[in-house]
């Protein structure tokens, strides 16, 4: 792993460290610390616990047992903890006016014992089971919102979920057909954007149902034009750079290790991939600016 990534992620973590919590004799950050060297590996929290495995300058941590360790990656705490270091690296990025929605298949085996996976259907119509990654991207490549459910979870009614506390004023939403819903029209426009998906089956009739009006526009505008239709899908092709860069660097959001199972893990390990996603962001962008 980048040595300088792990240098920059213990200064972010240990700046601005806190007495450890009623009852615990190890910080939050030292929790923190270990979790990350794991993820950032992917390696399993045994292997990050055992000291030899830490950079040579880091040794000097106090170290928790491992039945501790465990304890406490459960806890509010540092759940909240990972959401909040998260969050301010996210903040410190620029950003664009333009967001897309998306979802990535995390798939595990068919033959799981994990009892909070579901079978879901693939991009290329074949089915699989495990969760699903859904994201609202940037289109300066940052991660706003995430969040994972099974892999027969609705995206459409998760982007609702998604979009709830954000601010979309002036912002252009773009999304594949999978999220073509009138209830998700009317949630980013009450945000204060616009939302721009084509149907499922363009050319029929729209029903005796009334539709949001950013959802006729829509068809109006990508159903009219070919041209249109060309752009949309040109510039949809960013979020799959988005994608691919943050599945790509070693650190990466990779297929999830078998070590990796049940909602809350896979939830706080896929969200301390996307905080490392932005911390090398972060880093990219200070040697940018010190060049």
């Amino acid at each position: 792993m980048d040595g300088e990534l792990v240098r920059y992620l213990y200064h972010e973590l240990f700046r601005s460290c806190k007495a450890p919590p009623r009852g615990c004799v190890f910080n939050d950050e030292v929790i923190l610390f270990i979790y990350f060297l794991a993820v950032a590996s992917d390696r399993s929290v045994l292997w990050a616990h055992d000291r030899r495995h830490w950079p040579l300058w880091a040794r000097r941590l106090p170290r928790p047992s491992y039945s501790q360790l465990m304890r406490r990656l459960k806890s509010d705490t540092i759940q909240e903890r990972i959401r909040i270091l998260n969050a301010t690296l996210r903040d410190r990025l620029p950003r664009a006016s333009d967001k897309y929605l998306d979802g990535k298949p995390l798939v595990v085996g068919v033959f799981t014992r994990d009892p909070d996976v579901a079978w879901g259907k693939l991009s290329n119509d074949t089915w699989a089971r495990g969760y699903k990654l859904h994201l609202v991207f940037d289109a300066a490549g940052v991660v706003e919102a995430a969040q994972v459910t099974p892999l027969n979870g609705s995206e459409s009614i998760t982007a609702r979920a998604l979009v709830e506390f954000m601010n979309l004023s002036g912002a252009l939403v773009r999304a594949d057909s999978s999220y073509d819903s009138n209830a998700l029209y009317q949630a980013i426009a009450q945000r204060g954007g616009r939302l721009i998906a084509p149907r499922k089956k363009p050319g029929r009739g729209l029903g005796h149902h009334p539709q949001h009006p950013h959802r006729l526009q829509a068809i109006q505008l990508l159903e009219g034009s070919s041209e249109a239709r060309t752009i949309h899908r040109r510039l949809r092709i960013r979020v799959e750079q988005g994608l691919a860069h943050m599945t790509n660097l070693p650190f990466g959001l990779a297929p999830l290790p078998n070590w990796v199972r049940r909602l809350e893990r896979v939830r706080r390990w896929v969200l301390a991939k996307i905080s490392l996603y932005h911390l090398h962001l972060n880093l990219r962008l200070c040697n940018t600016n010190v060049a």
